[in-house]
């Protein structure tokens, strides 16, 4: 029997919130989209490595599938650009109709060529963009990045409502 977790299902673990423990801080959640397998393997490797919950997935559709069942599950969304039906900026319009706050990184081997779809994912609230072919660890680098820049956004936010209230 196998026990290996696949690399295209969600990693199988209970969150603090479930359990009613709110003090201990959960995995971190990341959903990739990517129609290659090799590089669905890779991000699962390097995401469940660095302690993430990682679900992969091989579509826009499969994407928003998972999406809709739960919109605040993720922390991090990496969506391939370029993706047969569905492509990325299809799935981000879609995804952010979902949820205006998802957090999504673009990845593409296609920075150049589609620097104007870019810049108008960027201007809906796009977190950022990576060229492929990259690097395990420049990935990783740059989704901790996006987590680090969101969660102070979100604290100065709390902050601000806090001191509104008072």
């Amino acid at each position: 029997m196998n026990n290996k977790p696949s690399p295209d299902r969600t990693a199988d673990a209970d969150t603090p919130e479930a359990l009613g423990n709110g003090l201990t801080t959960r995995a971190r959640r990341i959903l990739v989209v990517d129609d290659e397998p090799a590089a669905r393997v890779l991000a699962f490797r390097v995401f469940s490595e660095a302690g993430f919950e990682v679900s992969t997935v091989q579509s826009g559709f499969e994407c928003l599938d998972h999406f809709r069942k739960r919109p605040h599950w993720f922390d991090v969304i990496v969506l391939d650009l370029s993706m047969p039906y569905m492509d990325g900026e299809e799935t981000f319009k879609r995804l952010r109709a979902l949820n205006p706050n998802a957090v999504v990184l673009l990845s593409t081997g296609f920075l150049a060529q589609a620097q104007e779809r870019i810049d108008r994912m960027v201007a809906a609230g796009l977190a950022g963009s990576i060229r492929k072919p990259h690097r395990p660890d420049e990935l990783l680098a740059q989704v901790n990045a996006i987590l680090e820049r969101v969660k102070f956004s979100r604290a100065g936010c709390a902050a601000g409502r806090l001191a509104d209230s008072v």
